[in-house]
């Protein structure tokens, strides 16, 4: 019993064993760190979201109010910016 954990470990998988975990452990790692990238690209790549997350705030709001119209009309307004690279870009220059 003078082999240790690590010996133990080798002698139990194969090289092949030992290559496919570390492939999928690898592999977890990069999907966990690309997951819902596109969820993150407007507050990690614009300078300032401030304003966005105000309208996102105002929606919420609105709709906790009641007021559906104007709940609409703020969705409506972030789509049309989401959709405009050039008002995206404007709405989040810093302050």
């Amino acid at each position: 019993m003078t082999e240790g954990f690590l010996g133990e470990t080798l002698s139990k998988f194969s090289i092949w064993g030992l290559y496919i975990t570390f492939v999928l452990a690898v592999g977890r790692f990069i999907r966990l760190q690309c997951s819902d990238l596109r969820m993150r690209i407007p507050y990690e790549n614009l300078p300032s979201c401030d304003r966005l997350i105000a309208i996102c705030e105002d929606i919420y709001a609105a709709r906790a109010e009641g007021e559906l119209g104007v709940e609409e009309v703020l969705y409506w307004t972030l789509v049309k910016i989401y959709r405009s690279p050039h008002m995206l870009l404007e709405y989040t220059k810093p302050d």
